[in-house]
């Protein structure tokens, strides 16, 4: 059998490396399931049987660094109204408007806020209705 080098190993070095576990043969009676990981599951399905489904959520332990005053107050104005543009939301809230920029960007990375494109200008909306900060438990 011929060994091809790939990356500075031979085809026999990869045939010897184990192979990947077969999901059907998963018994979850080994598996050590984080207590807290049930506790956000449950916690979710929760929060859909009560008609919370448009929901994002956020361990309380990252939601202090995301959610500051300035955010929440563009959160609020979003829910609220409809601003025609970054510059018109800053200009609303009194806000620098990079500042304001920077702030969407970041909930936009997270999902938190959207941008409806009309022109050169955007629109930041919330992509959805309900932002769940997790309950100390």
């Amino acid at each position: 059998m011929q060994n091809i080098q790939r990356l500075g190993r031979t085809t026999s070095e990869f045939e010897e490396e184990p192979s990947i576990p077969d999901p059907s043969e998963f018994d979850p009676g080994e598996s050590a399931v984080d207590s807290r990981l049930e506790l956000r599951n449950a916690f979710s399905e929760t929060l859909t049987q009560h008609g919370f489904s448009a929901v994002t959520r956020f361990a309380r332990e990252r939601a202090g660094d995301v959610f500051h005053d300035r955010r929440l107050e563009i959160l609020d104005y979003l829910r609220n109204e409809g601003p025609r543009s970054v510059r018109a939301l800053a200009a609303e809230l009194g806000y620098d408007k990079g500042v304001v920029s920077r702030d969407l960007q970041r909930l936009r990375r997270l999902d938190v806020v959207g941008f409806e494109e009309d022109g050169q200008a955007k629109a930041p909306r919330l992509t959805h209705r309900h932002v769940v900060i997790e309950p100390v438990v």
